[in-house]
């Protein structure tokens, strides 16, 4: 028998470039049918809302509470804290419509438990894939989330070490980041021998491998190196971008995914060309058929973990996607390139992930932020009063 039917409302299921009239039956946490139903046991009113796919987030940071004080939050956790403030953060995603999150940075015993607590039902949160702390030089970026080593047999071991923990992605620091002081933006971390090594191993161990990469330099080693995303890939320099279209082709012609980390932190940018920079990447990208995995790398300083809707809006205004291109970024098109079946769609046998939201977000993607239910594996996890 059916647990749950949606009527009344308008469907974009992911794919096609419209909404139509439907009704939705969830049976279980999958759903049964997409059309017209009949009676049930339970059913939602969802009169002038447009149900869409639950978001994906391709590159988060639960471990960061997005503040300018970030550091002294996380050198303070303990364990047990560190955990109950990701878990806090999880469920503000949840209640956004974010039903699936990848994230690319934390403690990796605490990215491992909060995972199977979620899976296990122990709380609600969205499904987690996680990479458990970056593999990263000493003295590297994110160094203090206990990932360092050196060398291609560290880097090896590095890889063992978390697919022996549980990882589902192992994420490697090809450059240096701006949150870490004492490490290069613009150069590499490690040799091309070592991102070979750690590509290597994971390969041999079934994972995919994601590389924080922003300057230029480091793109090309990990292109040249095999991985399979880069992450950020902002081909950054002291003085601003290094537009490399022919690096841009590549990176398209080899599949390799990239996740942009674009957010509503871009609109407090200064009018002094960067952004215009950065827009024309991102635009360079989409138009050289890049395969790009939304994203925002919320829990970083000014970018909320629940703000991945500000986020979309503020990529399409930049990559010149339209609304409905830049909402596939979210939900089918991530979900295929993660290769997490069943999600980012609403047809029979999907998982039942949904978000209804009053208005269209089809037409404007700001609608996705007047969240009216959420629904993680065919039950309601958030109802707005």
């Amino acid at each position: 028998m059916s647990t749950l039917i949606l009527r009344g409302g308008r469907v974009w299921d992911g794919i096609a470039d419209t909404t139509t009239e439907a009704s939705i039956t969830i049976d279980g946490d999958r759903i049964e049918a997409v059309g017209a139903a009949l009676g049930g046991p339970k059913e939602l009113d969802v009169s002038g809302c447009t149900v869409v796919p639950g978001l994906i987030e391709g590159h988060a940071h639960l471990c960061f509470d997005a503040t300018a004080g970030w550091r002294a939050t996380y050198d303070s956790d303990t364990p047990g804290t560190m955990l109950a403030r990701m878990a806090g953060n999880a469920q503000r995603m949840l209640a956004a419509g974010i039903t699936t999150v990848r994230d690319l940075g934390a403690p990796t015993a605490a990215s491992i438990e909060l995972r199977e607590s979620i899976a296990g039902g122990l709380i609600s949160g969205p499904r987690l894939l996680v990479s458990g702390a970056p593999i990263t030089t000493t003295g590297g970026h994110c160094w203090f989330m206990g990932g360092e080593c050196d060398g291609e047999l560290g880097i090896r071991r590095a890889v063992r070490e978390r697919v022996k923990a549980g990882v589902d992605w192992i994420k490697v620091m090809a450059t240096g980041g701006n949150m870490t002081p004492r490490t290069n933006t613009f150069a590499p971390q490690f040799t091309l021998d070592e991102l070979r090594a750690c590509i290597e191993e994971a390969r041999r161990l079934h994972r995919p491998v994601a590389a924080h990469a922003h300057g230029i330099e480091g793109i090309r080693l990990a292109v040249e190196a095999g991985v399979d995303a880069i992450e950020h890939c902002s081909f950054t320099t002291p003085e601003g971008y290094d537009h490399d279209p022919a690096l841009i082709r590549r990176i398209a012609d080899a599949g390799i995914l990239v996740s942009p980390t674009v957010s509503i932190g871009y609109r407090r940018w200064p009018d002094d060309g960067r952004r215009e920079a950065r827009a024309a990447i991102l635009r360079d990208q989409v138009g050289s058929g890049c395969r790009i995995v939304m994203s925002t790398d919320c829990g970083i300083p000014n970018v909320p973990h629940e703000s991945l809707a500000a986020g979309l809006a503020v990529f399409s205004e930049l990559a010149g996607t339209t609304p409905v291109e830049t909402l596939r970024l979210a939900t089918s098109r991530v979900a295929e390139l993660l290769r997490l079946p069943d999600v980012g769609v609403i047809r029979a046998g999907a998982i039942a992930d949904l978000l209804v939201v009053e208005g269209d977000p089809t037409d404007n993607l700001t609608d996705l932020e007047r969240v009216r239910y959420v629904i993680r594996g065919g039950r309601i996890v958030h109802a707005e009063a």
